[in-house]
């Protein structure tokens, strides 16, 4: 069984955010669109916001307009010439595996528009949690940020 099949449980954080950007990136490749680049800048803050998803009770997007303004990708664009976009997921057990998470972004036409999105960049986060108490062993979140700068 691949890492794409396997809950986070038993393939760890850094094992599980791998699969799910080659799913990502396979979705993007079979539509003759151009892999992600991956950028620190945006791992960063996938990092920062999966971590304050996994410290509070709400799974929201929260403020967004007023929270990527202080992503480092955004900070780092010249010119103040950027766009961005972020998907949130998050599963329990079998719902937790990579393809899992992409399959239901892939369902889901704002998500997926993001994953097919005239994005040159792009990063993916994962914190094994729960927003719901008494889940969090078996469970992933997962924040996946896109940018470009025009």
């Amino acid at each position: 069984m691949s890492d794409f099949d396997l809950p986070i449980s038993q393939i760890g954080r850094k094992r599980h955010r791998r699969a799910v950007w080659e799913l990502v990136n396979r979705e993007r490749t079979s539509r003759g669109l151009p892999r992600l680049r991956f950028a620190r800048s945006l791992s960063l803050s996938a990092r920062a916001w999966a971590r304050a998803l996994s410290s509070g009770s709400k799974f929201t997007h929260g403020d967004f307009a007023k929270r990527v303004l202080r992503w480092p990708f955004v900070l780092r664009s010249r010119a103040g010439r950027w766009t961005v976009a972020e998907n949130l997921a998050w599963g329990t057990g079998a719902e937790s595996t990579p393809r899992a998470i992409v399959e239901s972004w892939m369902a889901s036409p704002e998500h997926r528009a993001n994953i097919l999105g005239d994005w040159d960049y792009g990063a993916v986060w994962t914190q094994r949690d729960s927003p719901k108490p008494g889940m969090q062993p078996n469970s992933a979140i997962v924040v996946q940020h896109f940018g470009r700068r025009t």
